[in-house]
């Protein structure tokens, strides 16, 4: 068998393989390297040559990788995330000039709380640059960073054991009691009033206990879980009009409007705060793109940590 020699391959055929396994589509790839279709499908004949294996089958109009490409991509990606980063630390990152692409995880809740803010953050201080925000949730959060489909995730209360990766806290919410305007129980809520009234759970998977259930749980009490739904905006336009109440963390204040009709009270039990958390692998530590983007995501932080006082103080709360 020919020994195989670097002369067969360029970086280039690389980086197109590596935009293939993440977008699993020619067109998609096209669009993200700047190229034609038809030059991505030449790239990909080449790296059949030099593999040796097709890489990639369609099925069902996806492209999914071969046993052999998800091996090599292992490696690839690494390969080339640190070649990036090499280069980048290096190079004079300039937030005003770049065309980087950056990745960001984010939770139903952290997605509220933080994406209006950060996008137009983000556009005004990089505007040549670009952002893809992916839907993380805290037991795919780790898979999507080791796989590097995101640079770093914002979730709340994540419990993440991993050596390789740094875990920092953003903020502390408070949690509030949540229920239509019009509803009585909101004028006075006693633990009373809240154990008695239907309840609208929010999780991320439709399924598992909120924080006040493990809370009441503690106390030997049980509270009336009607429904569960898995976004936090829908929350106020599916209470309003209705006796349901909701606990979220105060993260939400922010995007209530005046039309969802929602008031704010606080728990009548002592629930435990949403602990809001930037996590990243340690080898992005000193990329200053990735110092910049951390830096933004910390800036946002804490404006809505001074955006929230004035709600509190607004509210009487």
């Amino acid at each position: 068998m020919a020994e195989f020699s670097l002369n067969q391959i360029d970086l280039n055929l690389l980086r197109t393989f590596d935009v293939l396994m993440r977008e699993r589509s020619v067109t998609r790839a096209a669009d993200r390297l700047g190229r034609t279709q038809s030059a991505i499908s030449h790239s990909l004949g080449r790296l059949r040559d030099v593999f040796k294996d097709d890489l990639f089958t369609r099925e069902a109009g996806i492209m999914e990788p071969t046993a052999r490409a998800k091996e090599l991509a292992e490696v690839i990606s690494q390969a080339l995330h640190e070649i990036r980063v090499a280069v980048d630390r290096h190079l004079n990152f300039d937030p005003t000039t770049t065309s980087r692409n950056f990745r960001i995880g984010l939770s139903d809740y952290t997605a509220v709380t933080y994406l209006p803010e950060l996008i137009e953050n983000f556009s005004m201080l990089a505007p040549n640059a670009s952002l893809n925000v992916v839907h993380a949730r805290e037991p795919d959060a780790l898979g999507s960073l080791k796989n590097r489909e995101v640079e770093c995730a914002v979730l709340g209360n994540p419990k993440l054991d991993a050596e390789h990766f740094e875990v920092v806290e953003l903020s502390r919410d408070r949690m509030v009691c949540a229920g239509w305007t019009g509803n009585p129980a909101m004028a006075d809520m006693s633990l009373d009033r809240y154990l008695a009234s239907p309840h609208l759970q929010i999780s991320a998977d439709g399924i598992a206990a909120g924080v006040a259930d493990i809370t009441l749980q503690k106390l030997g009490l049980h509270r009336k879980v009607v429904a569960t739904i898995p976004h936090y905006l829908v929350a106020p336009w599916v209470i309003k009009g209705t006796e349901l109440i909701s606990a979220f963390g105060d993260g939400v204040l922010l995007a209530l409007s005046e039309e969802s009709e929602t008031a704010i009270v606080p728990p009548p039990l002592e629930l435990p705060d949403v602990t809001i958390s930037l996590i990243f692998d340690r080898s992005n530590e000193l990329d200053p793109g990735h110092v910049w983007f951390r830096n933004l995501i910390k800036d946002v932080s804490d404006r809505q940590r001074t955006l929230k006082q004035g709600v509190y103080e607004r509210l009487e709360l």
